[in-house]
């Protein structure tokens, strides 16, 4: 992430353990930061960017560490680094989660999906008939919006399971997707290269 940025992000996490996330204005943000209002819009279209900028270059920054290890006989070494990286950012994102209005978390899957749903249909000639669409669709929903309530929960607990314990489970949970050909790690690993075009 660029400096400018990070004094921005941080500024904006100082300002949410006091202030409400609705009631944060743009001049407490730069002056807190200490860059010029003209510096924040070179950067950022609002204070909602911020967010969906770090939530944009987290997502980035796995699907990095996705490429590189799974399917090279790596895992241990790839779960490593993903509980590494997602113990990293815990904080940061524990305090979005409390702070930011649902719809901002909420567009940003959506328009995830949506895009997941694009390569599909490009991709998978049988996507084609409606019902295989939002057949497709539906599961990723089901399985995004239950692994992200279960991370967040196992963040909040301060991470009473491993990763690995974690990864068990929750792949376990997604057997029938995983036998279906529609498990969402597996279509994250395989749209690497086209998700991370992703804005």
């Amino acid at each position: 992430m660029h400096q400018t940025r990070e004094w921005i992000f941080e500024a904006m996490l100082i300002l949410l353990e006091t202030t409400p996330y609705d009631q944060i204005k743009i001049t407490s943000i730069t002056k807190k930061a200490g860059v010029a209002r003209q510096t924040f819009y070179r950067n950022y279209k609002s204070k909602d960017d911020i967010i969906i900028q770090y939530l944009n270059d987290i997502f980035k920054e796995r699907l990095t560490i996705i490429k590189k290890w799974q399917g090279n006989n790596q895992n241990e070494v790839l779960t490593n680094l993903l509980f590494a990286h997602l113990k990293k950012h815990r904080d940061p994102i524990l305090k979005i989660i409390k702070a930011v209005p649902d719809y901002l978390l909420f567009e940003r899957i959506e328009e995830f999906i949506k895009f997941l749903v694009h390569l599909y249909n490009k991709e998978d000639t049988g996507a084609a008939d409606k019902l295989n669409e939002l057949h497709f669709k539906y599961s990723i929903k089901y399985q995004i919006a239950g692994g992200f309530t279960i991370i967040v929960d196992w963040l909040k607990n301060d991470m009473p399971l491993s990763f690995e314990e974690l990864r068990q489970i929750m792949s376990e949970f997604g057997k029938s997707f995983i036998e279906q050909g529609i498990y969402v790690p597996d279509i994250l690993y395989s749209y690497a290269d086209q998700l991370e075009s992703l804005e």
